[in-house]
């Protein structure tokens, strides 16, 4: 693994500071890296993990504090990497159910339309950040410590509004679900009787 060159914007003593770093801490990196994924992935999550430190030569502590530096740094080089092929993993399960041929006929996709609007409106009557966390959590994927991270808050915290917002997302459908419907026509034999 060769190391990165910037060319524009880091000076002489910068590159020198950052190869004194690449080559007293290469291998423990890419070490690092390839006992959590496999070697090509490792090679490079690595790789990443010093063009990171070069651009951030300034802020890579000296002496012992370098080698935690770096460490941190590829755990979330490869959290990164992770979250991304998750993603698109899910992506690709996504379009593999589209594409398998079966589109749904059109009382189906009426009924669903009907559906995901009455989602939408019930959806649009929460707080703004009760609607941010849903759509965090349940339409982008992430993590509900994720979304605590983003939102400065603990994990029980994104717990409890979730449970909220739902248990009001769940009255809101269930009153549209109970509003009584027109009574059917008498028929003839009613009437008869």
């Amino acid at each position: 693994m060769a190391p990165p060159r910037l060319d524009s914007g880091v000076t002489n003593a910068a590159q020198r500071r950052f190869d004194e770093v690449y080559r007293h801490h290469a291998t423990d990196v890419l070490a690092y890296c390839a006992r959590r994924v496999s070697r090509d992935e490792a090679m490079d999550a690595a790789s990443e993990v010093f063009v990171i430190a070069l651009r951030r030569i300034d802020k890579v502590p000296t002496d012992e504090q370098t080698l935690p530096w770096l460490y941190v740094t590829a755990r979330n080089v490869l959290r990164n990497r992770a979250r991304s092929t998750r993603r698109q993993r899910r992506l690709t399960a996504k379009l593999a159910a589209i594409s398998d041929g079966s589109v749904p006929g059109p009382e189906t996709q009426i009924v669903r339309r009907e559906e995901h609007q009455a989602l939408i409106d019930a959806m649009a009557k929460l707080p703004a950040m009760d609607q941010e966390i849903i759509r965090l959590v349940q339409w982008e994927g992430l993590s509900r410590e994720t979304v605590a991270e983003m939102f400065f808050v603990s994990r029980a915290a994104i717990d409890q509004r979730m449970s909220r917002a739902y248990k009001r997302l769940g009255r809101m459908l269930d009153v549209r679900e109970r509003v009584p419907r027109a009574a059917p026509a008498p028929t003839e034999e009613a009437g008869e009787a």
